[in-house]
């Protein structure tokens, strides 16, 4: 009992020991450790929603009304959202809550397909990552309960978050006047930086074909 308690003591002397000579290290590995595992929650999370989203949202096509994801969800999906092989659900009002869950549509601009510039915004770690790997010309398509309507990407930029010029449709790029039904996607940037809270934004725009 004496030997067995002893190697016990000797362990964790021998940790604590171990701990405190290599301290920066364990604190880098600690961090490292936590930076994953935090990750690895935020994309669970979004998927999951996704799923809980697109139901919802597959209900409201089947109703014609709105369908909440979840009981206590004060949002509902708008729209669907394809880009390339990617299909994302869209929740009504940009607020930080939504965004932790799916893409979100700025409530003060124009629905998708409407008239005038809609704003569309995600997170960059989760569904919105694959926005660095559009190129001018590719095709956005958006269905919502009402219609559908096809999008071609004219303009892919990086702005400071007080550029607050491409939430307007008054603006010509490449001799594109937007003064029609345009779309707007907009993500932190950089991607794939552990940085929170990054001042600038990527953002895609695209007009309507």
């Amino acid at each position: 009992m004496y030997a067995l308690t002893y190697k016990k003591k000797s362990l964790s002397r021998r940790l604590t020991s171990f701990i405190y000579k290599y301290k920066w290290i364990t604190l880098v590995l600690l961090l490292g450790a936590y930076q994953f595992s935090n990750g690895i929650y935020i994309f669970a999370k979004a998927e999951l929603a996704q799923r809980l989203i697109a139901r919802a949202w597959h209900k409201s096509l089947d109703f014609n009304e709105q369908v909440k994801p979840w009981p206590w969800a004060d949002t509902h999906p708008i729209a669907e959202l394809h880009i390339k092989d990617k299909t994302w659900f869209v929740l009504a009002g940009a607020s930080g809550r939504n965004l932790a869950f799916a893409p979100s549509h700025v409530s003060a601009t124009p629905k998708p397909g409407q008239s005038g510039n809609s704003v569309i915004v995600g997170h960059r770690d989760t569904q919105f990552n694959s926005l660095k790997t559009l190129q001018k010309g590719d095709i956005i398509d958006i269905s919502t309960r009402h219609k559908q309507q096809r999008f071609q990407i004219i303009q892919l930029r990086i702005a400071h978050e007080s550029q607050v010029e491409y939430l307007q449709n008054d603006e010509t790029i490449n001799g594109v006047a937007l003064d029609g039904v345009s779309l707007t996607l907009i993500t932190c940037y950089p991607f794939d930086s552990i940085l929170p809270d990054p001042n600038h934004r990527y953002v895609v725009r695209a007009i309507a074909i």
